[in-house]
């Protein structure tokens, strides 16, 4: 496992999303989903992609760590990409093969990848209206290559972002759009919650943010108890090698932030984070975390002024 320690805390990335084709693909153990119903989950990413296949990487937040990347400013010349799904537009519920190659500005396969939180690339993937999210790890097949399988929980687009570290340069991540298959379900309006707590799997989190400002450091601290007993819970265990992860994404999904804790370990009862809104507006809030084996998700929904 390989710690990517800097100063303050977030990715910030401005996302140009890419449409993509077929392919074929392998099974990742990783893969759950997650809901505003609190459905169990999993974690990470960050940074960008342009509409022709360029990617770009920045600094990305490690634990307790920030940066920031802008597609429309940073185009990245070192590194092309190509998204390939099959089907490519699947049914809801059928498992979907993903492919993702990578190349160099020569055009040749990047074929070294940086260990990062005890995986070589890390896929986020969350439709459009926010109320699914996964986190899946493609396995390396060599050449460039990364694999996954996946399985969408309803129609609508949902989009992609790849989070790796090719040898020798900086995190990096990419993106693209998965359309599934079927007549556009009904989504409920995002809206900010009005109280932070929130109760999944016998586990009640209370979520404290210092700043709601635009541009401010703003702390993020979690705390657990147990939902029953309402004791403070002290047996988290590590996430991916930390107490947990925290993804944040903007309402229209163009800003996204992948923020890891302070401290990389503990068991709680608490959890700090340190983040930065980029800008006014609704974000959406995945707080990960393990406890007795199983991975659980705890989403917020807060307000940036």
């Amino acid at each position: 496992m390989k710690y990517r320690k800097r100063t303050a805390a977030a990715a910030i990335i401005v996302l140009s999303l890419l449409a993509a084709g077929c392919g074929s693909a392998s099974n990742d153990e990783h893969a759950e989903h997650a809901s505003d119903n609190q459905e169990a989950a999993n974690e990470h990413s960050g940074h960008p992609a342009s509409e022709n296949g360029n990617a770009g990487g920045d600094s990305h937040s490690g634990h307790g760590s920030d940066g920031d990347g802008d597609a429309s400013e940073k185009p990245a010349a070192d590194l092309s990409q190509e998204w390939r799904f099959s089907p490519q537009n699947p049914k809801p519920g059928e498992e979907t093969n993903i492919e993702l190659f990578l190349y160099d500005n020569a055009g040749k396969p990047i074929e070294k990848y940086e260990v990062n939180h005890e995986k070589q690339m890390h896929l986020i993937i969350v439709s459009e209206d926010m109320a699914e999210f996964m986190h899946i790890h493609p396995e390396y097949a060599g050449e460039g290559k990364f694999e996954a399988a996946a399985s969408f929980a309803k129609s609508g687009a949902y989009k992609l972002f790849a989070d790796f570290i090719p040898t020798g340069s900086a995190q990096t991540t990419i993106t693209s759009t998965l359309k599934v298959a079927g007549t556009k379900e009904t989504a409920e309006p995002l809206e900010k919650d009005a109280e932070l707590t929130k109760s999944v799997d016998g586990i009640t989190a209370a979520l404290k943010v210092s700043s709601f400002k635009a541009g401010e450091e703003a702390d993020l601290t979690f705390t657990f108890n147990d939902a029953a007993t309402k004791q403070p819970i002290t047996d988290l265990q590590p996430y991916l090698g930390a107490i947990g992860h925290v993804v944040i994404l903007n309402k229209d999904l163009t800003r996204y932030l992948h923020v890891h804790p302070k401290d990389g370990n503990g068991s709680g009862p608490t959890a700090d984070f340190s983040t930065s809104f980029p800008e006014p507006g609704l974000y959406k809030i995945w707080g990960q975390f393990q406890r007795n084996g199983k991975t659980f998700i705890i989403p917020f929904t807060v307000e940036a002024e």
